[in-house]
C-alpha cells in the first residue's frame, strides 16, 4: 500500500467515522417502530378533538395563505383556486394545482419555456408539498386516502396515528400526534421515506391566529434543528388582499449626513425617480419577503389628523399596489415623522429600522 493511498485511505476515515457514530447514536437513541394503533370510531373523535382545538372550520374558510419557509421559499397560496405562487432564489412558478401541466415559469421575472420548464414546475411542487405540511398538516387528516388510528404511548396518554396511503410527494408515510389535554398538538413523530431514522419527534409550537382566525404554527424543532415558519398571513376573503396587495416600493433617498431632505409630492417623485440627481439614491424594492414586513408595520401606522403636505423626508417612497392607487410616503432618518398622502402618522422605529435594514443604508450609505 503506497503511502499517498493510505493518506487518502486515512482522510476519508477521519471524515466520514465521526459522521458515522454520531449517526449511530441518533439512531439507536432515537429509532422506534411504527406503533400499531385501531382504526373506528374512537381514533376519528380524536381527530375531530384536534380539528376543533384548532377552529378548523377557520382555517377551511380561509382563501388565501400566505408565508415564508425558513427564509428561502416564498408562498402566495390561493387556496380557494387551488393555484399558488412559489418563489425561490430567482424562479417564480404560478403552480395549478389542479392541472400541473398547466403551471408557469418564470426566471428573473421573465416567463420560461424551456426544456426545463417541467422539472421546475416538478420542484415548485415539491417544496410547495413539503413546506404547506409543516404549515397545515392538522387539518389534513381527514383528506382522501388518509388512515387514522388511536394508539396508546409509554405513558397511557392517548396519540393519533396518521398515515397518507396517497397523494403528496411521499405517499406511504405516518405520523403520530401527540396532543395537549385540549387537543391542540404539541408534536408529532414520523415514519417517513426520506428521514433515515424512524420515530423522530418534531415540535407543533409559537401558535399564531391569522386574520382569518386559522391558527397555524411557526416554529418546530426536530432533534437540534430549528425549522422558522415567518411572514404568515391568513386571509378569508381574497378580494381584500388583492385590494391592499403592494407589489413594489420605489424608494428615494439621501445618504447619512446630507442636510437637504426630499419633497414629498407624487409627481416631483416619479420624476426624480427618473433624473439623473447625483444628491440621491434609487432602488425598486419586490422581494416578497421584505414587502411582508413591510405591509405589517406600514398597516399599524396610526394617523393624526394633521395636514403633512409640506413635510419633508430622509425617505421619500411611492408605495404601488396592485389593484389601487399608488401611496406616497415619506419618513426621517429615524421614522419620527412620518407623512402618507399628505397626512401625519404617528412616529415609527421599526417601519424605518425595516427600511434602512433592506438598503443596507449605514453600511454602504
Amino acid at each position: 500500500m503506497t503511502k499517498r493511498f493510505k493518506k487518502i485511505l486515512g482522510t476519508i476515515v477521519f471524515l466520514t467515522l465521526p459522521s458515522l457514530l454520531f449517526f449511530g447514536f441518533l439512531f439507536f437513541k432515537y429509532n422506534e417502530p411504527l406503533p400499531e394503533g385501531a382504526q373506528g370510531n374512537d381514533a376519528d373523535n380524536l381527530a375531530i378533538k384536534m380539528l376543533d382545538a384548532l377552529n378548523d372550520n377557520a382555517y377551511h374558510n380561509t382563501d388565501y395563505i400566505e408565508f415564508t419557509f425558513e427564509n428561502r421559499h416564498h408562498y402566495k397560496w390561493f387556496k380557494s383556486d387551488n393555484t399558488c405562487e412559489v418563489h425561490w432564489d430567482h424562479f417564480i412558478v404560478l403552480l395549478d394545482l389542479e392541472e400541473k401541466d398547466s403551471s408557469k415559469v418564470f426566471v428573473a421575472n421573465n416567463e420560461y419555456n424551456g426544456i426545463e420548464k417541467q422539472d421546475y414546475i416538478k420542484k415548485g411542487l415539491s417544496y410547495f408539498n413539503n413546506d404547506t405540511f409543516w404549515l397545515v398538516a392538522p387539518y389534513k387528516v381527514f383528506d382522501p386516502g388518509v388512515e387514522r388510528r388511536l394508539v396508546k404511548t409509554k405513558d397511557n396518554k392517548e396519540a393519533l396515528l396518521v398515515t397518507y396511503t396517497s397523494g403528496g410527494s411521499t405517499p406511504g408515510d405516518s405520523y403520530l400526534w401527540h396532543l395537549d389535554d385540549f387537543g391542540k398538538p404539541k408534536s408529532f413523530q414520523m415514519w417517513t421515506s426520506i428521514l433515515p431514522i424512524d420515530g423522530l419527534e418534531a415540535t407543533w409550537t409559537n401558535w399564531i391566529t391569522t386574520e382569518s382566525g386559522a391558527q397555524m404554527p411557526t416554529f418546530h424543532k426536530l432533534l437540534f434543528l430549528g425549522i422558522e415558519i415567518g411572514d404568515v398571513i391568513g386571509i378569508q376573503n381574497k378580494d381584500e388582499l388583492k385590494k391592499d396587495d403592494i407589489s413594489s416600493l420605489d424608494v428615494i433617498f439621501m445618504r447619512t449626513g446630507m442636510s437637504s431632505p426630499i419633497p414629498i409630492q407624487d409627481m416631483y417623485l416619479r420624476s426624480l425617480f427618473e433624473s439623473n440627481d447625483d444628491r440621491i439614491h434609487k432602488k425598486v424594492i419586490t422581494n416578497r419577503t421584505f414587502l411582508n414586513k413591510f405591509i405589517k408595520a406600514y398597516k399599524k401606522l396610526k394617523p393624526l389628523n394633521q395636514d403633512g403636505h409640506f413635510k419633508d423626508s430622509r425617505f421619500s417612497i411611492l408605495v404601488n399596489y396592485k389593484s389601487k392607487d399608488t401611496d406616497t410616503l415619506g419618513l426621517t432618518e429615524e421614522g419620527g415623522i412620518i407623512t402618507i398622502n399628505d397626512s401625519l402618522y404617528e412616529s415609527s422605529e421599526r417601519l424605518a429600522n425595516i427600511l434602512k435594514k433592506e438598503l443596507l443604508y449605514y453600511i454602504k450609505y
